[in-house]
């Protein structure tokens, strides 16, 4: 999902929060402003006291929104939307009458609760047009618009390709077309894609060869790109399905992390790194002291890793190694780091696989001995967590020469952000062959929650503890 999708969608929240206190403020003028010539005030509400009924009230239809289904990620047309909108503003002001019911609470005016109903449905329904409309005139300026690869040859593409490029307000655009997929139509789409000019796929054609479309997965996936298809994928997982001018597309997600579940897990990254940042603030002091004391060179030591999507980010971790045996551009100059690194691998690496991890490493020193032992090494990551180019929990992040050596099958695992944790590390930490870390890591792409993060947190200090490697 685009940045731009994403950022529309989590404005729907504040943006309906904003309306329905509108709506509440409005009722609250016509009840004791505009009306009172028509129905004396006898007890008018502070507004002080309103105002608290109102954000009460709004926080709680907010919620009953989220649950009707109002914060997805789908394409609703505008009826449906506004059903759901007078469903679920009538269900929450039912339950804010039926709490007022039983708390046996005189309320001094029936017309506001009547008003501010009819009214916040009113205001919901216009404060959503009114973004759609703005987004659509984005779209007219191409600001926004997914850039797209159509693929097929029969009439229905055809058609298809000619509804896009006439109602620009859908949002897409055709960044290449072909009719059948050859060799040189994915050197086509390679080159597109490297210049970052198409954001997805979209095959039209029914007759597409099952091989072809797998071989477009794995490209979508290589690529960091989504596909969608207008035919029955009956097993594939994370599917979608949705119309566009009436043809049925399957929108193949990368992973769960997906539109909501996105920002969730951001949000989840923000206000647990801040409290653990915080928390570990006096032991990242005496580590540093410690590092300072131990042997010359930063403190801080800095390493090019492969993120999210395949972009390249510097990690932060507490320097173990002296400072000679630092590999990267900005310590090793000669590139004498790297060979002796290299002839370290290939001698004592306790690992198969692109990842390796040397037994008993001598380049380290004698705090970063016990600082990778005990994983302390790793809390100047909660910076990259902060930062956003990592997560709490995720894949670990490998390094580019690492990364030359996966299989199409791994490239699954830029689909998120990389994590200080993950399902491979309290499943076995350095033990494990890179082969059964990637099955790990993809396992948990496909079945990710906000619970299965919160207890890969809580078991990684006991995975710390009881580590069986002896590197």
């Amino acid at each position: 999902m685009k940045k731009n999708d994403l950022l529309f969608a989590a404005l729907l929240v504040p943006f309906d929060f904003v309306f329905l206190l509108a709506a509440g403020y409005a009722a609250y003028f016509l009840r004791f402003q505009a009306l009172t010539d028509l129905q004396p005030v006898i007890y008018q509400i502070p507004p002080s006291i309103y105002t608290s009924y109102a954000i009460g009230v709004g926080i709680f239809t907010i919620l009953i929104y989220a649950l009707s289904g109002l914060y997805h990620f789908g394409h609703d047309r505008v009826q449906n939307e506004v059903s759901k909108i007078i469903t679920a503003c009538s269900t929450s002001f039912m339950l804010v009458i039926v709490f007022i019911f039983f708390i046996q609470e005189l309320f001094s005016s029936r017309f506001i609760i009547l008003a501010a109903w009819l009214l916040a449905i009113a205001f919901t329904i216009t404060g959503r047009l009114l973004l759609r409309i703005f987004r659509l005139i984005l779209f007219r300026y191409s600001i926004g618009s997914q850039r797209v690869a159509i693929i097929g040859s029969d009439k229905r593409t055809k058609e298809f390709i000619s509804e896009i490029e006439r109602r620009l307000w859908l949002g897409y655009r055709l960044a290449f077309h072909a009719e059948r997929l050859t060799d040189a139509v994915f050197e086509r789409l390679r080159q597109v894609a490297a210049h970052g000019s198409l954001d997805g796929i979209i095959v039209i054609d029914a007759n597409l060869e099952s091989n072809q479309l797998r071989a477009l997965i794995e490209f979508a996936d290589i690529h960091h790109v989504s596909i969608r298809y207008s035919a029955d994928m009956i097993g594939e997982k994370n599917i979608e399905i949705s119309t566009v001018l009436g043809v049925p597309l399957i929108h193949f997600k990368r992973t769960r992390l997906h539109g909501w579940g996105r920002i969730m897990k951001r949000s989840f990254d923000m206000l647990i790194g801040l409290v653990l940042t915080a928390g570990f603030l006096p032991i990242a002091f005496f580590v540093a002291i410690a590092i300072r004391l131990d042997s010359p060179g930063p403190i801080i030591y800095r390493n090019v890793r492969v993120g999210q999507d395949g972009k390249l980010f510097d990690t932060y971790k507490f320097r173990s190694m002296f400072q000679q045996h630092c590999t990267g551009p900005q310590y090793d100059k000669d590139g004498a780091a790297e060979q002796y690194q290299r002839r370290l691998v290939q001698n004592r690496s306790v690992r198969h696989g692109p990842v390796f991890k040397v037994l008993d490493d001598p380049r380290r020193t004698r705090v970063g001995r016990f600082l990778e032992r005990t994983s302390l090494d790793e809390l100047p990551q909660f910076i990259n967590v902060l930062k956003g180019n990592m997560s709490l929990v995720g894949p670990r992040p490998h390094m580019p020469s690492e990364v030359e050596g996966y299989r199409r099958a791994h490239y699954q695992l830029f689909r998120v952000k990389p994590g200080i944790t993950g399902l491979a590390q309290i499943s076995g930490r350095s033990d494990i062959d890179f082969e059964d870390e990637a099955r790990l890591d993809i396992y948990y792409l496909e079945h990710w929650s906000l619970l299965l993060d919160l207890a890969i947190l809580l078991k990684t200090p006991y995975a710390v503890l009881t580590r069986r490697s002896n590197v």
